[in-house]
């Protein structure tokens, strides 16, 4: 641009904006405004522009197409300051100066904030959001841009950095914000809270650059922008994974509903679309957490025990569907046995202990409930013996077991329901049969679950062997109690098992709690007749 012609007072006006100028229209009434005239034809046009002006020095720009007629203008053009624009400039651009030139300080800074906000959002469309957002903050602040979590091990990282020298420093403070300067790396670290009040903070937002005067304020505005940005997509995260574990735990349980002849094609695609194929081995799995020994570990809930078993399944990139039902975490995968055995290897102590079933591959929509029975049958198989293994699958079955799981629950619930019919109300009769078979036909141990004395636990197997009709010692009577408790229990059609209190001691019937002669069970020792309650009883 050319100033050809200037009142020199004018050099020195402040203005409030600027006008374009078309020709034949008037001039703005304010002479605080720069007119701007981009279509004049000639040095007419102009002289034109100048008679409008009335008697008011204006500050005017200009494009002619003729720069030699700009040797012609007046030297004074009228008072007016007159500046003559180049080819090579843009209209928008001169438009764009002057209003920046213009705005307050503080509206400067809350326009270049807000441009800052804008580009760096614009991360949070990505596919991978965070590792987008670490690059374009890198860009913005021309330097290194890193998420560390709260032990100090980078997450992602825009380039190298010495992160256990720059976490030593910041770990000596619990501000959200601080300044780093250490062997000549200088930054600034955020604080980046967990999606979840539950949980310490996330870890840090590191930015950092290995030059003088850095962090400027800008680089610490987009620091704290980009945090709050981390923050805002772990909670999305966060939230997308709780919808879609409710989607796939709905899916499971509609599949898990399913009776006999089930022809539930929507149901198929919603499940064939979390990329589940019956085409495939599935298998559904039935995780039962063990309660530790150890007083100073207790046991997870069932709702943290599904989020390890998702993040498990996650990173071996296992398709699956998860529910979790009476204190346990029932899972439909798309693995074998084997790859599932792998799986709870190496978790290793991120898992509590459990005992897991594992039931047969599903073929087939309806085929799922089957294998959700053996998975139950298997977590009672193992219950009995805690000493045994921890995970059984359907191939793992004894003969007994399997011939369980072929014949069919609805078979054998209303079989096991006839064979315990003659001890029905008898609920400590069934209370100690049934802890008698959880602790491996164990009668001291049995005895000291229900805290009563071992003989008290032998009158009530006597009792039952009475009622049934068998002998307990017969491997033929053990395998057809065995299995239809296990029936009841699987079916959940027994009743309740009391908890042994002294009001359920209330309500015991005489026939259930007195002795009147020894039988079989109980050791014959002639001052011990009956039964026999521990000292706590």
């Amino acid at each position: 641009m050319t100033r050809v012609a200037a009142d020199e007072s004018q050099l020195s006006r402040q203005v409030q904006g600027a006008a374009l100028w078309l020709k034949d229209e008037s001039l703005p009434d304010d002479p605080e405004t720069v007119i701007i005239c981009p279509r004049l034809a000639d040095l007419g046009d102009l002289e034109d522009v100048l008679n409008r002006g009335g008697g008011q020095g204006r500050i005017i720009f200009v494009a002619l197409p003729d720069t030699a007629s700009v040797e012609l203008m007046p030297a004074d053009a009228g008072g007016h300051l007159v500046v003559v624009i180049g080819a090579g400039y843009n209209i928008a651009d001169i438009v764009m100066s002057i209003s920046r030139s213009i705005q307050l300080p503080e509206e400067s800074v809350s326009r270049r904030l807000a441009s800052l906000q804008r580009a760096l959002s614009q991360a949070m469309t990505d596919p991978e959001p965070v590792p987008s957002l670490l690059h374009r903050l890198a860009n913005v602040c021309n330097a290194t841009a890193a998420l560390v979590d709260r032990s100090g091990h980078p997450v992602h990282a825009t380039g190298p950095i010495p992160t256990s020298l720059l976490f030593e420093e910041i770990a000596r403070t619990e501000a959200d914000s601080q300044k780093v300067d250490i062997d000549g790396w200088r930054g600034v670290a955020a604080r980046v809270a967990a999606p979840t009040e539950a949980e310490p903070h996330l870890g840090w937002l590191v930015v950092t650059a290995r030059r003088p005067n850095f962090p400027d304020a800008y680089s610490i505005s987009a620091a704290h922008v980009a945090a709050t940005l981390v923050e805002a997509s772990q909670r999305m995260a966060v939230a997308a994974r709780q919808q879609e574990r409710a989607i796939r735990t709905a899916v499971l349980e509609e599949a898990l509903a399913l009776r006999r002849e089930p022809n539930n094609p929507e149901l198929a695609g919603r499940i064939s679309a979390f990329g589940l194929s019956f085409k495939d081995e599935l298998r559904t799995i039935v995780f039962r957490p063990i309660r530790s020994s150890l007083p100073s570990r207790s046991l997870p809930l069932i709702d943290d025990i599904s989020e390890m078993l998702g993040k498990a399944l996650e990173a071996q990139s296992i398709a699956h569907l998860m529910t979790a039902r009476d204190k346990t975490v029932t899972i439909a995968a798309q693995c074998s046995v084997q790859a599932f055995r792998r799986l709870v290897v190496a978790a290793g102590n991120k898992l509590p202990g459990a005992h897991i079933g594992i039931g047969r591959s599903a073929h087939a929509l309806g085929e799922i409930l089957d294998s959700y029975q053996d998975a139950q049958l298997a977590v009672r198989t193992l219950r009995r013996n805690s000493r045994g293994p921890k995970i059984m699958a359907y191939e793992d079955f004894s003969y007994a077991t399997r011939l369980f799981a072929d014949v069919g629950f609805d078979k054998m619930i209303s079989w096991a329901q006839d064979f315990l019919k003659p001890l029905e109300g008898r609920d400590l009769l069934i209370e100690g049969l049934q802890t008698y078979f959880e602790h491996a036909q164990n009668i001291n141990a049995a005895a000291d679950a229900l805290e009563i004395h071992h003989n008290s636990l032998r009158y009530r197997l006597a009792k039952v062997e009475e009622i049934l009709g068998i002998n307990l010692r017969e491997p033929g009577a053990v395998s057809s109690v065995f299995l239809a408790l296990t029936a009841l229990d699987l079916g959940r059609l027994q009743q309740p098992r009391p908890k042994s209190s002294g009001e359920t001691a209330r309500n015991r019937k005489p026939s259930d709690v007195e002795a009147t002669e020894v039988l079989p069970y109980s050791r014959p020792i002639p001052e011990r007749v009956g039964v026999v309650h521990a000292p706590t009883r």
